[in-house]
């Protein structure tokens, strides 16, 4: 699991408008469904509309764990987590959507409109006949300044790399000019620049079309969630 199959999962996810959502039933078996994806964190976490009273949200009260499955072309992204329903003012408007007046009437306000919140522990994804099985928290920890995801890196066993944090900036390849800026300017990461990405670690992430990421922008995005998780 490295930067970019994550990357590739996030982008699978925030495109797809159906996917499928398993929760527990009543006699405590899996039941499936399809439903439309109405907001995402890529593989972090989804949004869904359904009913208060219907028989899903009446699931969730009795067991909040779940699974959520995106295909795309022959890829697969099904991420296992929890499930909770809410029904709070500030999320059901800001998540309202237009055509939700058929199912609906009363609009916004209507007693039956909730959305379900669905946060991921676990991925297990087929993308361009490559498998990966990994936890969200895994890919939270912080464990480089440019936001690749050194602990899992091929470089780290085949060289015994042990990455830029732990060498000051030196890993194996030798100076890394972006951990030594991130290091000099007292940041943990690169995320928590005020400047990122700036136009070294841009061409990193998006220029070196040979090291560079692929897709382009997936360690950026890998910072963006190191630092959302620090400040939350």
């Amino acid at each position: 699991m490295d930067c970019n199959i994550v990357e590739k999962a996030n982008r699978i996810v925030n495109s797809e408008e159906d996917c499928y959502l398993a929760l527990i039933s009543e006699n405590g078996y899996p039941s499936v469904s399809t439903i439309s994806s109405i907001k995402t964190d890529g593989i972090f976490k989804a949004y869904f509309s359904s009913s208060t009273n219907g028989p899903k949200s009446l699931r969730i009260a009795k067991n909040n764990k779940a699974s959520v499955c995106y295909r795309s072309e022959g890829n697969n992204v099904t991420l296992v987590g929890t499930i909770k329903v809410l029904t709070d003012t500030k999320t059901k408007n800001s998540l309202w959507v237009d055509w939700f007046i058929k199912h609906f009437p009363e609009g916004k306000d209507d007693p039956n409109y909730c959305i379900f919140e669905f946060t991921t522990k676990t991925v297990n994804l087929w993308i361009d006949r490559e498998s990966a099985v990994f936890k969200i928290s895994d890919v939270l920890k912080v464990q480089s300044r440019c936001g690749l995801l050194c602990n899992t890196c091929k470089y780290k066993e085949s060289v015994n790399c042990v990455g830029c944090i732990e060498t000051m900036g030196n890993p194996f390849h030798g100076e890394c000019p972006i951990a030594i800026c991130c290091q000099k300017l007292g940041y943990s990461h690169c995320g928590e620049c005020p400047e990122m990405p700036c136009e070294q670690l841009n061409n990193y992430s998006c220029g070196d079309e040979e090291h560079g990421d692929k897709p382009a922008g997936a360690r950026l995005s890998i910072l963006k969630h190191w630092k959302e998780k620090s400040s939350n």
